[in-house]
């Protein structure tokens, strides 16, 4: 070999010694394809492509607990990995010994939690485990997908494997195709259905397009629900400016129970999961999808929330204002009318009144809030009434200048360019900037007295002006008389009767059978219950009224009679804010 050539052979080899390796993908791939026998769907297939870590270890996190659910892992069966030797760390971890930054796939199957269509009062709760019948399947991201520990925030793609003949799907992980970004979070938080007769209902809301997945039949018109979201996402979106995204309801079908009627669901990333039995009324659903949509921009755009375990400090904040936000959006919308404004506002009222948690002190919320409900509530309750408060106080000292809305979107503002700074402050730390900015009275007293020590909060009697009146009296606590959730959890058998109740003075007792509320209403210790029942073949109804022994501090809102069509709008504008 010529000494040029030997120059030019050491030149190439120091280049290629020199040359950057190629930058590992960091994106892990999903493929989840529907698997059926001659019996009808059997499991799900889930495929995950992904390169593993430069240490030539890799720990795969399968799903655990969710939703109140625990050991998710038990449904994933005959996991596999090409590329790759697999241990175990425990059943909700697997460990991938592999070549530095190694391409792997991983194979596993998803079966079916359940032996049966869910029910109402089913034990348990909503549904949330995988749900694989012959012909339909429901799931949730956080019970189906693994992913490479710690890897929430890589970025993700996901696609359909072949879909047996038939049969149709809906996602809001189909958003992927459509070129949105997508990181593995998005992916744990997702919600998708499928079946032969899959009915999707398309619409448009702020620019996009919202749809709502139908599994089974309904006895509620799901083209009218199809409609309320889209007018409640577009509402919401037109409060904050902001240009729409698409969105995705799935609605499942629970067996119907006589005499019981059960709506819930769950907040996903860009989706919404319903679960409820299907004779249930679907405008009941109004209220949860409003207060979960605006979670979109509360607390996510406003600040920067603590870690899982302080959460509950700022609850008052990110679920009190996301109530606050979520009547307006449903009034602003004319999916509520005032009257329905009334009614729900006078469901919290008589539940905050007659809360057992009522003058809890926040510390109580941070420590209490997964264990009692009635503290639970408590964040929601008052962080809503001091939000009323504070916008007509603020209404006030700038004769009607300012309100809330102002504040807020002053705060979105702050928020998005403190994000380019350095850390950002909690919600409620830039709700007071925001507030002061604007010149809002000082805070700090109901701050101390209100959140911190607990003390009970009193809306104002003219808090809406002339066209409603917030009316307050002395009453007995509403007290069913018997365990509610215990009898539903019981098989409708009646549960949990106190024996110093009007219930039981009535002649309600344990073990009969429940058939269900006549009259009455739940949180409403003014007027008679009666509750139908079986009481050893026979069937009757008990009447009795639900008040407890303890009397408490209970506020309305009543609106002003004989208000004129115009009147009645220009009430509905000063309560939504307008």
């Amino acid at each position: 070999m010529s000494l040029t050539r030997l120059i030019l052979a050491a030149a190439a080899l120091a280049m290629t010694a020199a040359a950057p390796a190629p930058k590992a993908d960091p994106t892990v791939r999903y493929t989840l394809t529907p698997e059926l026998d001659a019996q009808g769907l059997k499991d799900m297939a889930v495929e995950m492509r992904f390169t593993g870590d430069a240490s030539g270890h890799t720990r795969l996190a399968l799903p655990s607990s969710w939703g109140g659910q625990d050991e998710l892992w038990r449904h994933l069966k005959d996991i596999t990995v090409d590329g790759a030797t697999v241990a175990e760390d425990g059943p909700a971890v697997r460990v991938l010994t592999h070549r530095p930054g190694a391409r792997l796939t991983v194979r596993y199957r998803v079966v079916g939690a359940y032996d049966h269509d869910p029910a109402v009062g089913d034990p348990g709760g909503n549904p949330y485990r995988p749900i694989l019948r012959p012909a339909w399947f429901s799931i949730i991201g956080n019970a189906v997908f693994a992913e490479p520990e710690g890897a929430d925030a890589r970025p993700a793609d996901f696609h359909w494997g072949p879909m047996p003949k038939g049969w149709k799907t809906a996602s809001d992980l189909d958003h992927v195709a459509q070129g949105r970004k997508t990181l593995v979070s998005d992916i744990l938080q997702s919600t998708a259905v499928g079946a032969p007769g899959l009915k999707v209902i398309h619409r448009k809301a702020a620019g996009a397009e919202v749809s709502v997945a139908v599994l089974g039949s309904w006895s509620a018109d799901t083209e009218a629900f199809a409609d309320m979201l889209a007018r409640i996402v577009g509402a919401e979106h037109a409060y904050w400016g902001d240009k729409g995204e698409g969105y995705v309801v799935t609605m499942t079908p629970m067996t119907p129970r006589k005499g019981s009627i059960s709506t819930g669901g769950t907040s996903l990333d860009d989706g919404f999961a319903i679960f409820a039995g299907s004779d249930s009324p679907l405008d009941s659903m109004r209220y949860l999808i409003a207060h979960e949509y605006a979670h979109t921009w509360n607390p996510v755009r406003l600040g920067q929330m603590r870690t899982e375990a302080h959460e509950p400090v700022d609850y008052w904040f990110s679920e009190g204002f996301t109530d606050f936000l979520a009547y307006r959006a449903l009034l602003r919308s004319g999916v509520w009318s005032p009257q329905d404004f009334r009614d729900e506002l006078n469901r919290t009222l008589e539940a905050y009144g007659g809360s057992s948690a009522r003058t809890a002190p926040n510390s109580v919320i941070v420590t209490d809030f997964w264990k009692d409900y009635a503290v639970q509530k408590l964040a929601y309750q008052r962080g809503m009434m001091l939000a009323m408060i504070w916008d007509e106080r603020l209404r006030r000292a700038t004769g009607g200048r300012l309100d809330m809305d102002d504040v807020l979107l002053a705060q979105a503002r702050m928020t998005l360019e403190a994000r380019t700074k350095g850390p950002v402050p909690t919600p409620p730390e830039m709700f007071r900037r925001a507030w002061a900015s604007l010149g809002g009275p000082d805070l700090s007293a109901d701050l101390d007295a209100k959140v911190e020590r607990g003390e009970a909060v009193l809306l104002p009697a003219d808090l809406y002006g002339d066209c409603a009146r917030i009316d307050t009296t002395e009453k007995p606590i509403f007290d069913r008389g018997f365990d509610g959730e215990a009898t539903t959890r019981a098989n409708m058998v009646v549960t949990g009767v106190k024996p110093d109740s009007n219930a039981y003075a009535a002649g309600l007792r344990d073990g009969m059978k429940y058939l269900g509320r006549e009259a009455g209403k739940p949180g409403d210790s003014a007027i008679d219950y009666v509750v139908k029942v079986d009481d050893h073949g026979t069937q009757r109804s008990i009447r009795y009224r639900p008040a407890g022994k303890t009397l408490a501090t209970i506020q309305a809102l009543t609106l002003k009679d004989g208000m004129s069509a115009a009147e009645t709008a220009a009430c509905a504008k000063r309560m939504s804010g307008g």
